[in-house]
């Protein structure tokens, strides 16, 4: 996609090469820079979608995407005529930039999805103003804005992550309750993970992320701490106690306590017995 400016590098701390707004209907539009620029490239989609293709896979950009290139990466994106689409882009340089995208993590990564904002619009809008306009001493200004949108982008994809880490953290809570309430049932890791719409080994990563121990470790907890219990309380055989809990053989079950506790369950009811 050709733009109005020209590449550049500056040892400004913040320095906008080239920025503006496309509104791109009904056009097959696209973008091949084998080595990249070699300042740093956004773009905000703000409407529609943008193809980007990496390592040879096209990959969609929707609506509330960011795209960012560092210097010299390769470019490769499009935009169909059967989708409008409206695309905002900045060019920017300066000495602040490489640690300023790390701080905000716009490093690693080519799409983020920070989904559609008026404030981030709002942003580039001034940005593109100021910069067109070229008003005396517009410079500063551009800067500035430049800094407010990687910032409200940044603050989005924060949010999101909050978001999205709150929700898994509620789906392991009522995982946790539901092994507590069923934790005699045996039910295997994979119900557990299809309860709450996850592969097994997403759920099992999550599961440890917030409990430290995995989902077997954490249902076997369980079900020592109820063998505990029936021991202390009540005069209940060993068998009917591993039944209960949901192993049906007592050998098994003998030998599981006694790797816990360092007791066997009958040591561990009577801890005087010789």
């Amino acid at each position: 996609m050709k733009t109005p400016s020209s590449e550049a590098l500056s040892n400004e701390y913040l320095h906008v090469n080239s920025c503006g707004c496309e509104h791109l209907y009904g056009q097959n539009v696209g973008s091949l820079r084998p080595d990249g620029r070699i300042d740093y490239h956004l773009l905000y989609i703000s409407e529609g979608c943008c193809y980007v293709t990496e390592n040879g896979q096209e990959i969609p950009a929707p609506t509330g995407s960011v795209i960012v290139y560092l210097p010299r990466e390769r470019q490769e994106y499009k935009f169909r005529a059967d989708v409008n689409s409206t695309s905002y882009f900045i060019h920017f340089t300066g000495t602040a930039c490489e640690e300023l995208l790390q701080k905000l993590h716009l490093d690693s990564g080519r799409i983020f999805l920070v989904g559609k904002s008026r404030r981030i619009e709002n942003a580039l809008n001034h940005l593109i103003d100021e910069f067109h306009l070229k008003l005396p001493f517009y410079e500063s200004p551009c800067h500035g804005h430049l800094l407010v949108v990687l910032s409200l982008i940044a603050r989005r994809m924060a949010h999101s992550q909050s978001v999205t880490e709150l929700r898994s953290r509620k789906l392991i809570e009522e995982s946790c309750r539901y092994m507590y309430a069923n934790y005699s049932k045996n039910i295997t890791i994979t119900e557990y993970a299809r309860m709450c719409n996850l592969s097994e080994s997403r759920f099992s990563h999550l599961f440890k992320e917030h409990t430290g121990l995995t989902p077997i470790q954490y249902i076997l907890n369980i079900k020592i701490q109820r063998a505990k219990e029936l021991l202390e309380n009540t005069d209940l055989p060993i068998l009917q106690i591993s039944e209960i809990i949901g192993m049906q053989s007592q050998n098994y079950f003998s030998r599981i306590f006694k790797k816990h506790t360092g007791l066997s369950p009958l040591k561990y009811r009577n801890p005087e017995r010789k």
